[in-house]
């Protein structure tokens, strides 16, 4: 094998080199200019457009480059077209809050930048040692991102909590890992997977211990029950618009590298983390509905949300099916839109005289804003999963997957967390309707985060009414990834 890169496989990294290059743009660029300026959250967003373009003119060539480091497939370019889409959005509705927080634009779109550049190698990885730089690249900016407003107790308590925690998941994950390449002699997930079909039976037990390992790992990034305690601080604490991406971008690469190192790795042991990842859905949605009907924060409510709607994500896992795995692509794309648009309309709360976090902060959004009020029932009833929004075409594919592969209880128990969940979103339609005891000045749409909102408003209509195309996309980048045989009970 040659040693080095082709010209081909820094063709194939174009998308990624276009991001890191435009990252740096973006650093230097902020030197020249006022440190209030809205120009560097505008270049930020030509960098992500330019990106998506680089990505049209690679295409989808379904090669492993870089001497077996990286698969450009379909399932990564999905991945990829997600992160791109809430990264734009993040930086949309950014800029009003960067103005009303004072803080300087710079740094913080450089980091959204370099994380979303981490997301992209998480999902190209097929190799544990590309995955872990991928993921530690990410999370490197978000521990930053989430401490970024430095006068605020609550931000720097939460990007220490984020930090301290998040290493320590990260070393239960490497010493998973490191099991497997004990085992098994290689760090690339093909390699792994055909080792481990023809392996000695007296491995097992240290290969069971790995397993488990890599599951707490992965369990972590995803804030799954009972690895989810630093979700609810860390989203309180942070930055709302770094809220909204940490709940999207980061789960949706969390979920891409469990997904290629469970699917694509280790389906030799589908019985074995089909099993654990059923306890984790199940534990996940229950616990996490539950938690959410108590919090009067919307960051906290919604981070509890973010826990449960991971719960049922997991179902697709467990079904291991080619459907399975569709529909949980489904559901993770429907969910970005749904989760962008309602933080979208918590910025727009922020102003000079309120924080706009609570619950009582919605009190006559109606009568305030209309357009705000009716974008947030929107996003409630896609959330809850009531038609014919986009959530509930992503729930009724991510239940029928369930039952299609035989889990027909886990579906039942997704149903009925489902149901639970529509008591705590339709409180804020509540407090938007019924409530008419403003809290502050009247909230604002700023051009960009009236933008944002709109999107978001037609992409969980539209994907709800016509959702053939995300579909067809799931669909193709799920037979890129394969499914686990057998995986049907």
């Amino acid at each position: 094998m040659p040693a080095g890169l082709s010209p081909s496989d820094f063709f194939s990294i174009l998308p990624e080199m276009v991001l890191a290059l435009g990252a740096m743009l973006v650093l230097l660029t902020d030197v020249y200019l006022p440190r209030d300026s809205r120009a560097i959250t505008w270049l930020s967003v030509a960098v992500l457009v330019a990106t998506a373009a680089a990505m049209l003119v690679v295409g989808n060539p379904n090669v492993t480059i870089s001497r077996g480091l990286l698969s450009i497939d379909a399932f990564s370019i999905f991945f990829k077209v997600l992160f791109l889409g809430a990264a734009a959005l993040t930086l949309l509705i950014s800029g009003p809050y960067l103005a009303v927080e004072k803080t300087p634009a710079g740094a913080y779109c450089f980091l959204v930048l370099a994380a979303t550049l981490g997301m992209m190698f998480m999902a190209s990885g097929v190799e544990l040692v590309t995955i872990f730089i991928g993921l530690e690249t990410m999370a490197i900016a978000f521990y930053i991102l989430v401490g970024f407003l430095k006068p605020s107790e609550r931000s720097n308590e939460a990007a220490v909590k984020y930090f301290l925690l998040g290493a320590f998941s990260l070393g239960i994950l490497l010493y998973g890992m490191s099991i497997l390449y004990g085992l098994t002699g290689s760090t690339n997930l093909h390699a792994i997977s055909t080792s481990l079909a023809g392996g000695p039976a007296s491995d097992r037990p240290l290969l069971l211990l790995g397993l488990v390992l890599v599951v707490a790992g992965v369990a972590f990034k995803i804030a799954a029950v009972p690895f989810h305690m630093w979700a609810p601080d860390v989203y309180e604490g942070a930055p709302t618009p770094i809220t909204a991406f940490l709940s999207v971008g980061s789960k949706a690469a969390s979920f891409a590298m469990l997904l290629r190192i469970f699917v694509e790795g280790l389906p030799s042991m589908s019985d074995d983390w089909r099993m654990l990842f059923y306890v984790l859905a199940v534990l996940t949605m229950t616990v996490g509905n539950l938690a959410a009907l108590t919090q009067s924060n919307i960051k906290r409510m919604l981070a509890y949300s973010s826990i449960a709607h991971a719960g049922y994500m997991l179902m697709g896992v467990v079904a291991g099916t080619q459907r399975g795995v569709t529909a949980m692509l489904i559901y993770l794309f429907v969910y970005a839109i749904m989760q962008m648009g309602a933080f979208a309309v918590i910025v727009m709360l922020r102003r000079k005289d309120a924080i706009g976090d609570e619950l009582k902060d919605f009190n006559g959004l109606y009568f305030r804003n209309p357009l705000a009020a009716m974008a947030m029932l929107l996003f409630m009833l896609s959330l809850g999963g009531i038609p014919p929004t986009a959530g509930f075409m992503g729930k009724f594919w991510l239940f029928g997957a369930a039952i299609d592969a035989g889990y027909v209880w886990l579906a039942i128990i997704g149903v009925l967390n489902s149901a639970v969940s529509l008591y705590y979103y339709l409180r804020i339609v509540v407090f938007m309707w019924l409530k008419n005891e403003p809290v502050g000045s009247t909230p604002k749409l700023a051009p960009a985060l009236a933008v944002a909102i709109v999107l978001a408003m037609v992409g969980t209509v539209a994907l709800g009414v016509y959702p053939r195309p995300l579909f067809d996309l799931a669909e193709t980048s799920a037979l890129a990834l394969g499914a686990v045989p057998g995986a049907a009970r």
